[in-house]
């Protein structure tokens, strides 16, 4: 990357200094940190470019200041070996440089750096003994409404021992177009609320360590704010991960990202819309590859994609989404996962024996109106269950297509009652409807525009679905009369594919069997 001079405006050249005019090499031998925190300094005093010529700086930790764009196509800013936990490269909250001021501050800008952390002579870093130890840490005064504004252009992140980009409290920052490699935390990583995060055209890599996007925020920021609001797009995490978690009414908006595993989603009293992306699922786990405390959340034109290797003669569980609605003994109401148009597949490295689940959600109980909603898409064939919902809860399925062995699981008790909306979903297994365990008056199933072929009319139940309560009906399409041995749902047409005439071609089911079968009663004769 390089930039002539001649390429910077008019205005701006006037102001330019040079990292060199302060006694700085980059010869990436000796120690710059001085030189460059003294030019640093001077282009602070009145705004303008502090220039980088091309070459190698060593640095060990120079506090930032706002109004200054620190320009270096062909320069990277490198650490020394043996820096300690909280010795941060570039450093916004370095005493004395922490932005402070009920208005926000004039811009900073950095454009066309390459930071290399250095990773191999850092030392033992990977249980997190030198976890704070940022390339880029970014933060302003907590105590004050003001913000501090960051651009990141086009620079690169390499070689880390913690984050590469660390958004603390109080920050307006647009990344676009950097990339990371072999970052230990993460390619970006906020963990500071009042901040607004634009992130655009943003990839991150590694062979050594995945190098994601990790959120969580757990630093209060103005008026102990945890809020932030983050828009992301252009996001290629071809081996890193997607961690989010938010609270506190933050905002997210996300699209065309693609993601490895692991993938977790924390979004209480949040809303979240993300759409067009790809998302690698990885281990059905309690602590990671799940969904928690969904608040407000939405995907839509997205895909899911069990994606891992099996473990040689060990079973394992996938779900491509796993929710908890509560965790730990909570009570949240009112939360809503939306999945529009989303696709679930199964990579090649999931082996036969594993378990598979497009959709797995945990227990709740349906007067929580905590809702998953399911609105078209499809769930392949490769999957063993599609919809599987272990305990209670409020769950509406419209217009999507399942080709799972094992289209459906209904999980319940007279604790965890369960509240079902289907309609107009097409079920393409070959030999199952749904697994439903539960038979009591508090579970209700209601079922809309639901047409399948007798050949996956198959109802499958542990202690009878009598008790329940049924509303609307299903159509199942046979080539001959139901008996004693038809699985129905009360309510339930059966209906041949070719009548004869003068003979009945349609049945209602006025009863489901205590164990399997059901009752059926003539509705219809041709003819008539």
């Amino acid at each position: 990357m390089s930039q002539p001079l001649a390429e910077i405006a008019g205005a701006d050249r006037e102001k330019i200094i040079t990292a060199k005019q302060f006694g700085a090499t980059g010869d990436g031998v000796t120690d710059d940190t001085e030189a460059i925190q003294s030019a640093i300094d001077a282009v602070g005093k009145t705004g303008g470019t502090l220039l980088f010529p091309p070459g190698t700086y060593i640095v060990t930790t120079v506090g930032v200041r706002s109004g200054v764009r620190y320009l270096g196509y062909g320069a990277t800013i490198k650490r020394p070996a043996n820096q300690g936990k909280w010795i941060r490269t570039f450093n916004s909250a370095k005493q004395g440089y922490l932005y402070s001021s009920d208005e926000d501050s004039a811009l900073m800008t950095f454009e066309g750096l390459t930071f290399d952390g250095n990773r191999e002579e850092q030392g033992e870093y990977r249980k997190y003994q030198l976890e704070q130890a940022h390339l880029l840490f970014l933060a302003a005064d907590r105590k004050r409404s003001g913000r501090l504004r960051v651009r990141i252009l086009n620079c690169h992140f390499q070689d880390q021992v913690a984050d590469a980009v660390s958004i603390y409290t109080n920050v307006d920052i647009q990344v676009a177009n950097c990339s990371a490699r072999d970052c230990f935390r993460g390619g970006v990583t906020i963990t500071g609320g009042y901040s607004r995060i634009q992130i655009q055209n943003f990839s991150a890599e590694g062979k050594v360590h995945p190098t994601g996007i990790d959120v969580e925020v757990d630093g209060a920021g103005y008026k102990d704010s945890k809020k932030i609001e983050l828009t992301m797009n252009g996001i290629s995490l071809p081996d890193g991960d997607f961690d989010l978690g938010v609270s506190d009414g933050s905002i997210v908006l996300g699209s065309n990202i693609m993601a490895r595993a692991p993938f977790n989603l924390y979004a209480s009293n949040s809303t979240v819309r993300i759409s067009n992306s790809v998302f690698g699922i990885g281990r059905y786990s309690g602590y990671a590859n799940r969904i928690v405390h969904p608040g407000n959340v939405a995907f839509q034109n997205c895909l899911f994609r069990i994606d891992g290797k099996s473990a040689p003669a060990e079973k394992s569980k996938w779900a491509a989404i796993h929710v908890y609605w509560n965790l730990g003994g909570g009570k949240v109401t009112d939360q809503a996962l939306t999945l529009l148009n989303c696709d679930f597949e199964v990579a090649p490295g999931i082996a036969e024996q594993d378990t598979t689940y497009a959709i797995y959600c945990e227990g709740d109980l349906a007067e929580r109106n905590n809702c998953l909603r399911v609105n078209g898409g499809r769930i392949s064939s490769a999957f063993d269950y599609g919809l599987f919902i272990n305990l209670g809860g409020t769950v509406k399925l419209r217009d999507i297509e399942i080709e799972a062995e094992r289209p459906m699981y209904f999980g319940a008790s007279g604790k965890w009652p369960i509240d079902v909306l289907i309609d107009g979903v097409q079920i393409e297994a070959p030999k199952h409807y749904a697994m439903i365990l539960t038979h009591d008056p508090a579970n209700r199933f209601t079922h809309r525009n639901v047409e399948i072929d007798e050949s996956a009319n198959i109802i499958e139940t542990r202690y009878g679905i009598a008790g329940n309560q049924y509303r609307g009906r299903r159509i199942v399409l046979g080539n001959k009369p139901p008996d004693a041995e038809t699985h129905g749902l009360p309510g339930d047409l059966f209906r041949l594919k070719q009548p004869i005439p003068g003979q009945p071609f349609e049945w209602v089911c006025i009863q489901s069997g205590t164990g399997k079968g059901a009752i059926w009663k003539v509705l219809m004769k041709t003819g008539e």
